[in-house]
């Protein structure tokens, strides 16, 4: 497990191998930085705690069926509320970051192409259920690991065709921590990240100066960046007609330490991409920022 965000004097922990996002989500606290969510490497089914601290509470929630899991932690007043994963821990039990919390389950909350994943916040532990009302995080631990090294991949490989969506690789390396796609504004590195065009915003990080430097409209100056945190920038974007190779999808995913890009079928069953097949930057209709 690794630390890839603090709040709150609580540190969050990953898996080194597991893709994460911030921002790749259409919910409230996806679009201000106020959660993270937390995949398994592929084939997994144990969800490992992301923090240190005491079971408060589980519990179903009625109206959805979905888990909660409620940890204290070591800052008084301070919780984490994880959910999507069925418990195997009790109220007073104590857990560390990689101990087993349960499983991962299907949420009513989750998009048919959602993979199952735990939904992570740090909260007052006297409001520590509602949708809204949690703590900003700092990714800084994560943005320390991060890369930029290698240019934005020019082409993928269909690796795996699915009916809700396909996965496909880059065929030239990216580092660790970062996703496929990335460009540069002003000679600024630029990686990005989320659910585009459908959840209308995403995120773009940088290793470069500090946000100052970075107009807040961008991306053909449709892309208007309205929340940053440091090197973390957040931006909403219209909802464009997606094409790759002349046909239309729903949007991409893009997650963090994750070597494919998602491309989600804008009807289940609908795909005419096969696997082994080449996909070329320039046959997606994504206006990639910046100068390349």
């Amino acid at each position: 497990m690794i630390p890839i965000a603090h709040c709150r004097g609580v540190e969050l922990y990953a898996g080194s191998e597991c893709p994460l996002t911030f921002t790749n989500s259409p919910y409230y606290a996806h679009r201000h930085l106020a959660s993270v969510d937390l995949y398994p490497e592929r084939g997994v089914e144990e969800a490992y705690s992301p923090v240190q601290g005491i079971v408060l509470e589980t519990r179903r929630l009625k109206l959805t069926g979905d888990c909660v899991t409620l940890i204290e932690t070591e800052k008084v007043g301070v919780c984490a509320k994880i959910l999507h994963v069925e418990p195997e821990v009790e109220a007073g039990d104590s857990v560390y970051p990689g101990d087993t919390l349960g499983r991962f389950i299907w949420s009513p909350f989750f998009d048919p192409w959602t993979d199952p994943h735990m939904h992570v916040e740090v909260r007052p532990s006297n409001d520590r259920l509602r949708a809204r009302g949690g703590y900003e995080l700092d990714p800084e631990p994560l943005m320390s690991r991060m890369r930029f090294e290698c240019p934005s991949a020019r082409s993928f490989m269909v690796e795996e065709v699915l009916d809700r969506y396909s996965l496909l690789r880059p065929t030239s390396p990216i580092p660790a921590f970062t996703s496929p796609l990335a460009s540069t504004l002003n000679g600024t590195p630029l990686v990005l990240e989320g659910g585009l065009p459908h959840y209308g915003h995403g995120a773009f990080w940088t290793c470069g100066p500090e946000h100052e430097t970075i107009p807040r409209k961008i991306m053909n100056e449709s892309f208007e960046v309205d929340f940053v945190q440091g090197r973390y920038l957040h931006f909403t974007c219209p909802r464009w007609n997606l094409a790759v190779k002349g046909h239309e999808y729903r949007g991409i995913g893009l997650y963090l330490n994750h070597p494919y890009m998602k491309l989600i079928s804008r009807n289940v069953g609908e795909n005419i991409l096969k696997v082994d097949d080449e996909v070329l930057i320039d046959e997606i209709s994504l206006p990639i920022v910046g100068d390349s």
